[in-house]
């Protein structure tokens, strides 16, 4: 990928290694914007009130997705409570599923050191 990471500490995005490693490359001020985009972010759209069931926020409709800065369109609304009970389950699994399986990459790239081909496939 070309281009810099840091500019101003001349870190290129080329220079950044993959996995847990990277961490240590970005600089302290990259941590910090990124922090504060997604506190804005949660901060400002995601605001849960105390009527509302959690998760469920004005204008963004069921999962969050609907009428924002980036979309502009009605949110689906789901009348059947079954359908909806059913879909918020399926989505809270898949939620799950994604964290056990980032947490199993994190875990092997921090004991193998890769979790690419790179580990399954003979060095040339």
């Amino acid at each position: 990928w070309p281009g810099y990471l840091s500019p101003e500490q001349g870190i290129k995005f080329a220079d950044v290694p993959h996995g847990i490693a990277a961490v240590s490359k970005v600089p302290i001020e990259g941590w910090l914007q990124i922090g504060l985009f997604i506190g804005h972010y949660e901060g400002k759209f995601f605001k849960q009130e105390k009527d509302r069931a959690p998760g469920d926020f004005e204008g963004y409709g069921f999962l969050g997705i609907g009428k924002n800065f980036v979309l502009n369109f009605d949110p689906v609304e789901f009348s059947d409570p079954e359908v909806r009970k059913r879909k918020l389950a399926a989505e809270i699994a898949n939620g799950r599923l994604a964290m056990v399986a980032l947490s199993a990459m994190v875990f092997q790239n921090g004991t193998v050191g890769t979790t690419g081909p790179e580990m399954w496939l003979p060095s040339a």
